[in-house]
């Protein structure tokens, strides 16, 4: 994944696709929603921006991207890399010796909708972005519309095929037929071109798999067996780590003689062998946190510093290892199992899952999928797509409970009232000195007649 703050990085785009209608439809439908607008405007204009003609000195500098697009740089690479992710281009570093680095661009043709369903990660990503009701709806939609395309008529699969052969209706010499000539060599060569090279979801992982394929040789399990359950197995790799010997030792004891490979009961047989300490020796090794972390998370305390520096460095498998020994606890089979479902099956990032347990194991002892997935749809409605994130937004969640609880709790305190009474020795007796003779006989006179003392 390459990143620059330079507008003038220099970019070359090598290739051209055909986007029709369709195609056009299944990017907003299916793609947008997973990568964004932005992404799909990217792709739009760097597919437009081609030309035939141009050598690579005619590169251009990124910022042109920038005016098209109406972006900070840090956003257009953000984009970028979502396109990448997702398979629709791929690029590479080339370094030129006039120009120094240059990024070049090669578009990925848009694969058909069948195809985009049939990938469990982009599948499972787009439920989770849209919700099952939508992603229903938008699988019928599709699936309509492509069986409008052929009509299904009873019997006709088994019904005999009548067709004419190529060399029934044309004539061809024996040898043309049997070995081709050098010019119709060179011209398959010269035509073979990745025009049609269809977008793939990027999970590079660097397995040897013909390696793989050898030791399972050994137990006569055929390559196309490793070929068929390839996903599955990198699936299961990334959650705990495992190299290719490892995989291999761990999914032995699940051959029983019948030539493949049962995923399902290597899966559960790992999740419960977890902690062997042949294959699982680096799962008790302490990982090293550095002292110094990135200014960009300067908003996070060194507490969580460290702990998202953990979650970017190890495995799911690892880090909730790591976390349950500290709390001098073991890890059930069943939790790894959680950790497998949301990590291949619903495609977030390791670093999220990772934090996702730690907020898991706050608000209980263990990791349930009723509890993982409560906590993941509050995070995704509330736009968490990071670690850093998604601790931040914990931090914030706290203290707003806490600020609630205080009000709550002033508000049900009694008020304490307290009756003040008259301190007498502070009252002074009201004396009227200037009164004459007169007005005193007159108020006597006064006080008789309402009484009746006369």
């Amino acid at each position: 994944m390459f990143e620059t703050n330079n507008p003038k990085q220099p970019f070359f785009i090598t290739n051209r696709v055909d986007i029709f209608p369709k195609d056009l439809r299944i990017l907003i439908k299916l793609y947008q929603p997973l990568i964004g607008s932005l992404p799909l405007a990217l792709y739009l204009s760097l597919n437009e921006d081609y030309n035939a003609q141009a050598m690579l000195s005619d590169a251009k500098g990124i910022y042109t991207l920038q005016e098209q697009t109406d972006c900070d740089i840090k956003k257009l690479f953000g984009a970028l890399h979502k396109l990448e992710a997702v398979g629709l281009i791929q690029t590479r570093l080339l370094d030129n010796q006039i120009m120094g680095h240059v990024l070049c661009f090669e578009i990925k043709n848009v694969p058909a909708s069948s195809e985009f369903f049939s990938t469990a990660l982009l599948a499972s990503l787009l439920k989770e972005k849209v919700g099952i009701t939508a992603f229903n709806k938008l699988s019928h939609e599709f699936a309509r519309e492509a069986k409008q395309n052929r009509s299904e008529l009873s019997g006709i699969k088994g019904a005999p095929n009548i067709s004419a052969s190529f060399m029934d209706v044309f004539h061809l010499s024996d040898q043309e037929a049997i070995d081709p000539s050098i010019e119709v060599k060179e011209a398959a060569r010269e035509n073979n071109y990745s025009a049609s090279d269809y977008a793939t979801v990027n999970d590079q992982d660097n397995i040897d798999w013909d390696f793989m394929k050898q030791q399972f040789e050994i137990y006569q399990i055929a390559g196309s067996e490793i070929d068929q359950n390839r996903e599955a197995i990198r699936a299961v790799m990334r959650i705990y780590g495992l190299s290719e010997q490892e995989f291999v030792d761990e999914a032995i004891p699940c051959l029983h003689g019948d030539y493949h490979l049962n995923m399902r009961e290597i899966k559960q047989t790992i999740a419960n062998s977890i902690h062997g300490s042949d294959t699982r020796r680096h799962l008790q090794d302490k990982a090293k946190i550095p002292e110094k972390f990135n200014k960009s998370d300067s908003q996070l305390n060194q507490k969580e510093q460290k702990l998202l520096q953990k979650a970017q460095t190890d495995t799911p498998a690892q880090f909730l290892y790591h976390l349950k020994t500290e709390k001098n606890d073991f890890v059930d089979a069943s939790e790894y199992q959680v950790l497998d479902s949301l990590y291949n099956d619903k495609g977030i990032s390791a670093e999220l899952l990772n934090i996702l347990t730690y907020a898991c194991l706050k608000s209980g002892p263990n990791i349930s999928f009723r509890l993982a997935n409560k906590i993941l749809h509050d995070w995704l409605q509330h736009g968490i797509k990071t670690g850093a994130q998604a601790l931040d937004y914990m931090e914030k969640r706290k203290k707003t409970q806490e600020q609630r609880q205080s009000k709550r709790y002033n508000r049900f305190v009694p008020r304490k009232t307290v009756e003040k009474g008259t301190d007498w020795n502070k009252q002074k007796p009201k004396v009227k000195s200037d009164v004459s003779s007169a007005e005193l006989k007159e108020f006597f006179k006064n006080f008789e007649d309402k009484n009746g003392m006369k």
